[in-house]
């Protein structure tokens, strides 16, 4: 075990994997906090839930605030932790489904990409108060790790890998070869690289896998629309129309599996979004000590993993490019929708305008939702 493990946001997801936490008593101590502190209550709670079941996670609130840079980068000086898991967002990527059908219908052709400024603004915060306390910590980010993280990655700042995401499918990928070929999930190896950008074109988007059943390769009896067509449903539940916050409970359990990964030293193979400032997701190793180590299956470069990633990210995400300074080029197709619907025009974002543009984003998403209330 190494250190103490600060997990920041305690939202839908941050909650969700607070509760994770709390039920692995070989965790030890765990810092939660939020902004509000009201959230105090949700740790409370984590730690009651896990009383009942006879655990006594070490839990304590903290109150953060990630504008104040410096306030932060002192709390990270005086608590050390060796692990940081960043789930805040500015707004969440559902709210968006409140709008009506035909509304969303067509912000889902535009991809979730012309709404980085509510996933960067906060990481990138973040990633200053790191540096400037002079700490040495890896950082799980739960903040749209396929691009924030390759983003922040331009100007040194990348945390080390995210999760969910296209990690979310592979389950399924193990289930549908387990069902065919009578071998039990556990048993199924699957190599996989994809950006969100898969899930935001109910897979229509471009992706590269590799699937082992025991240690023979099998990946030529799951051709990709054999897995598209099994795996389209699950993907529609998930990015489906929430009148409320929809269930996170798999998103933090991947999120929570890479975080004890990392905690724990395991070395063990995951998949993850953003390691090392990547664009899209990929297979890893994930250590305290080496962090995240991009694995490739036999035939797979990566020179070929990141050009399926980035593909992936402009077909599904409406990502065009990142430019070596970090500024985000959006696709003409993704800045149309969103000049149509909200009246938004952002065709390139730059790092320092992320919090501004996230202020004029979200005061359009609210007008328009004021309209169908």
């Amino acid at each position: 075990m190494v250190g103490k493990i600060l997990l920041i946001g305690l939202g839908e997801l941050g909650f969700h994997i607070l509760q994770e936490l709390a039920h692995r008593p070989t965790v030890g101590k765990i810092i939660a906090a939020d902004i509000n502190p009201e959230a105090e209550g949700k740790v409370n709670n984590a730690i009651y839930t896990a009383a009942h079941l006879g655990l006594y996670p070490d839990i304590e609130f903290h109150r953060i605030d990630l504008f104040d840079v410096k306030g932060t980068a002192e709390i990270l000086r005086e608590e050390k932790p060796s692990v940081i898991c960043n789930a805040t967002v500015l707004q969440s990527w559902w709210v968006y489904h409140l709008l009506p059908e035909k509304t969303v219908s067509r912000l889902n052709e535009a991809g979730i990409g012309p709404q980085l400024p509510f996933h960067l603004t906060l990481t990138y915060k973040l990633m200053q108060a790191i540096k400037q306390s002079g700490i040495e910590s890896r950082v799980v980010n739960c903040s749209y790790p396929d691009v924030v993280n390759p983003v922040l990655d331009k100007i040194g700042l990348a945390p080390t890998c995210g999760g969910g995401n296209m990690d979310l499918i592979i389950p399924g990928i193990k289930q549908l070869v387990s069902r065919e070929t009578g071998i039990p999930m556990r048993n199924i190896t699957v190599f996989m690289f994809g950006h969100h950008g898969l899930l935001s074109s109910f897979l229509a988007a471009p992706f590269l896998v590799k699937i082992y059943a025991y240690d023979k390769d099998v990946s030529d009896q799951f051709p990709q629309d054999k897995i598209r067509k099994a795996l389209q449903p699950y993907v529609r539940y998930l990015m489906g129309a929430w009148a409320t916050a929809p269930p996170n409970e798999d998103i933090a359990a991947s999120f929570t599996r890479n975080l004890l990964a990392i905690h724990f030293n395991t070395f063990e193979l995951c998949h993850a979004q953003g390691p090392r400032g990547l664009p899209g997701g990929y297979p890893v190793r994930l250590s305290y000590g080496k962090g995240a180590e991009v694995i490739l299956p036999e035939g797979v470069t990566l020179e070929e993993a990141i050009r399926v990633n980035e593909e992936c990210g402009r077909v599904g995400d409406g990502i065009d490019e990142i430019k070596s300074d970090g500024t985000v080029v959006f696709t003409e197709k993704a800045v149309k929708i969103y000049r149509e619907v909200l009246g938004y025009e952002c065709k390139e974002l730059k790092i320092e305008e992320s919090e501004e543009r996230a202020k004029e984003l979200r005061a359009l998403f609210k007008k328009l939702l004021d309209k169908y209330k």
